[in-house]
């Protein structure tokens, strides 16, 4: 991630202490990276070569307009090809302004 990197890492802080102050702890230690997930592996499939073959890579750059906030379920069951389950909580447009509502209110 480049551009205004400095804004975007105020943002998390800031979520982060919206986090804590409802009583949500942060369930990893390490400090925040601007990033863009592209991939998940289940630990089966070794992903170093993609992730090399991608350093590289610099597309067309973009403005994000919308915070959109995501609960991860993770699959438990053991169940083999179970996916992870998303649900949007919340949605807030950037630069200020309401918090729009989202499909469930």
């Amino acid at each position: 991630v480049a551009g205004e990197v400095a804004a975007l890492r105020l943002l998390a802080q800031r979520a982060e202490a919206a986090a804590r102050k409802a009583g949500l702890a942060r369930e990893e230690a390490r400090p925040y990276r601007p990033h863009l997930t592209l991939a998940r592996g289940s630990g089966e499939t070794e992903l170093r070569p993609y992730a090399d073959a991608l350093a590289s890579f610099a597309g067309t750059s973009w403005t994000v307009d919308e915070l959109t906030l995501v609960r991860s379920e993770l699959p438990r069951s053991g169940v083999p090809g179970e996916r992870p389950r998303y649900e949007t909580v919340g949605r807030w447009p950037l630069g200020g302004g309401a918090r729009l509502r989202d499909a469930g209110g």
